[in-house]
């Protein structure tokens, strides 16, 4: 594409190709809310600015510029990917940032709750449905993406097992406490074991960003003053089950997961 003007409206008409081509995609609203924003300010940065004259040294400043302040490295990351989008918009090639350092990830330490601050978000939290999800992910150190697409088929209540659906062809088996069993019962009811146990409005799977908007509004309600996500309800059963002395194989293929446990161990320690 070739815009040679200044002018504003041929500004907001490459956006708005930019715009389209991200959702042919299939990027989220959100992304491209905030590929689009990230682009705009990058123009902004260069004005006045003569679209077709841009350089990929012009974009490496603005990125510098981004570090410079202080931006997180997520943020940063952000607007890499959008200038590789904008650039390959406008002239059809691939962005090159070589010199181009970006600051190191910065390590974020887990936020735990103890089971008594769980048992206060589940107390302020409004629908049975809501509080059984709070308390099944954390019974079973379950991810929210594997929370919603459990269906009835997975569960096992005589067992007290949960099959966890696939992802990323990664079969396990958890287990859940024996007090949610007469809950879980009632969740199932008539369902058909093909059906999710947590369903939309629609019938279909329900979003990791309900049940993180949910949570927070749980989480407010309870007075907590952790920055917590439903993430952290997995964090906190790695969390109690590491510190009452769980044999760390064992926890490790409850979980899925291959990572290490040395910010659960440091926080053993500081116990």
């Amino acid at each position: 594409m070739k815009i040679t003007t200044v002018n504003n409206q041929d500004i907001v008409y490459f956006l708005n190709i930019m715009q389209n081509h991200m959702k042919l995609c299939g990027y989220s609203s959100c992304t491209i809310k905030a590929y689009i924003g990230k682009t705009q300010s990058f123009i902004r940065f260069n004005r006045p600015i003569n679209l077709q004259n841009i350089t990929e040294q012009d974009i490496k400043n603005y990125l510098n510029h981004l570090v410079e302040n202080g931006l997180s490295r997520s943020t940063i990351d952000q607007a890499t990917k959008a200038m590789e989008i904008f650039y390959y918009e406008l002239f059809g090639k691939q962005l090159n940032l070589s010199g181009f350092k970006r600051p190191k990830k910065a390590r974020t330490l887990p936020i735990f709750l103890s089971p008594n601050e769980v048992d206060q978000i589940i107390s302020h939290t409004a629908t049975f449905r809501n509080r059984l999800m709070i308390e099944l992910a954390y019974s079973a150190g379950l991810r929210v993406s594997e929370l919603v697409k459990i269906k009835v088929e997975h569960l096992k209540l005589d067992r007290l097992m949960l099959h966890v659906p696939e992802l990323e062809k990664n079969k396990r088996t958890t287990f859940f406490s024996k007090y949610l069993k007469d809950s879980l019962g009632r969740q199932i009811g008539a369902k058909n074991t093909g059906q999710y146990l947590f369903p939309s409005e629609r019938g279909g799977t329900l979003t990791t960003r309900a049940v993180a908007k949910f949570f927070k509004k749980s989480l407010i309600a309870s007075g907590l003053k952790k920055l917590a996500t439903p993430h952290s309800l997995r964090q906190s059963f790695i969390n109690l089950r590491f510190n009452q002395g769980t044999d760390l194989d064992a926890l490790k293929n409850t979980l899925g997961q291959k990572t290490t446990f040395s910010t659960f161990s440091d926080s053993k320690k500081a116990a």
